[in-house]
């Protein structure tokens, strides 16, 4: 997520396992098994030829998903490449638009909910597996900013729980129309921007915000708020490290519009891909920061697993994702004039907090019991 608004697993034994996978019905039972890592399977290399047809489509879900953005990108060049001048023409005339006149990223986007339920989204959710989980109902008689953490490499947890309906959203918040912000760049890719629109998406930026805000109750807008610059964090560890403590303009735009600040805690978020060391002060660490200002963008080194192999590539790791929706801190909505930094800070001290409880609350069912949170400033 831009700056500008960002200023703004447990361990069970084999027993266990089997105890349960005799209490549930053969099609779960096949999810369970999947989920069991053997020695045999930890030290094999290449996926095995008898894996089964459900794992290999959870996989295909995924793949896809990656590769959107390309297959997009390759379609435009095929179609300015085109020797129909009429075809090429068209297409022009559709890039003209979308730099010049596309107005629905910064304007709600065009959120399809059939689009969301779509069953290969549940193959998306069921790779890891990616659970939603409810701590309090949200009325829909108010608008919310969810905040969520932590970005993670790619903040996949984020598009699955909130931009689609895998992990059951519209049922467990009845009434919240919910709108996933992310980077102005993804909808300057032609026909992409389109598809993320589509999937509930928005782009980055405070139009957008206020825009969805104040169309009032239910309307509700999620943040990730450490940003890219987080993700060079990102490494499977006890120690979290959110970039928050400087970042409130979510809250002045909470308080501009009223709308109640609900914090969002993902336990093995971190943990889907593995990043190479990049301590502060380190080269690497120093290398990546003049990246970042240089093109504006975060660029972690990182590997996760292949396709048909499991040593390296850009395919997530299968760790659980746990993701906790927290209580919600109620804002007034207050003049321009009353939104001073002091109370910016009384209300931002207030989200650390509570984003610190829910934490310290659920770590310890994911085998996180002595993990801690260190909140950190942008510099840092």
């Amino acid at each position: 997520m831009t700056e500008e608004i960002a200023y703004s697993i447990s361990t069970v034994s084999t027993h266990e396992q089997n105890d349960e996978i005799s209490e549930v019905s053969a099609t779960e039972k096949l999810v369970i098994e999947s989920m069991i890592i053997t020695p045999t399977s930890v030290n094999r290399t290449f996926a095995p030829l008898n894996t089964p047809l459900y794992r290999r489509r959870q996989t295909l879900a995924i793949l896809v998903w990656f590769l959107m953005p390309w297959t997009c990108l390759y379609i435009s060049f095929v179609l300015l490449r085109s020797h129909n001048w009429y075809i090429v023409t068209a297409f022009i005339t559709y890039l003209t638009w979308m730099v010049f006149f596309q107005k629905y990223p910064r304007q709600g986007g065009l959120k399809q909910q059939w689009l969301r339920r779509l069953q290969c989204w549940k193959w998306f959710a069921e790779y890891f597996p990616i659970h939603l989980h409810k701590t309090c109902d949200l009325p829909p008689d108010r608008p919310y900013i969810f905040g969520y953490h932590p970005h993670g490499i790619i903040s996949l947890g984020a598009f699955c729980n909130f931009a689609t309906e895998a992990t059951g959203f519209e049922q467990k918040f009845p009434g919240i129309n919910l709108r996933l912000l992310t980077l102005k760049a993804n909808f300057r890719i032609p026909f992409y921007g389109f598809y993320l629109s589509m999937m509930g998406l928005c782009d980055a930026s405070k139009e957008s915000c206020n825009y969805v805000l104040e169309k009032g109750n239910g309307n509700s807008i999620l943040l990730v708020l450490g940003g890219a610059k987080e993700s060079l964090d990102a490494h499977p560890s006890n120690e979290y490290f959110l970039t928050l403590k400087n970042r409130k303009g979510f809250v002045k735009i909470g308080l501009a519009n009223g709308a109640n600040l609900v914090p969002i805690f993902s336990f093995g978020e971190n943990d889907l891909y593995d990043q190479i060391a990049n301590p502060r002060g380190s080269k690497v660490r120093e290398v990546q920061i003049k990246i970042q200002k240089r093109l504006g963008y975060a660029t972690p080194f990182f590997k996760g697993r292949g396709i048909f192999q499991y040593a390296i590539g850009f395919m997530p790791n299968r760790r659980d994702v746990n993701t906790y929706v927290g209580e919600p801190i109620e804002l007034p909505k207050l003049a321009r004039d009353q939104i001073t930094p002091e109370v910016i800070d009384k209300y931002h001290e207030e989200y650390m907090e509570s984003l610190k409880r829910l934490f310290d609350t659920h770590k310890a069912k994911h085998g996180n019991a002595d993990a801690t949170i260190k909140y950190i400033n942008d510099n840092e």
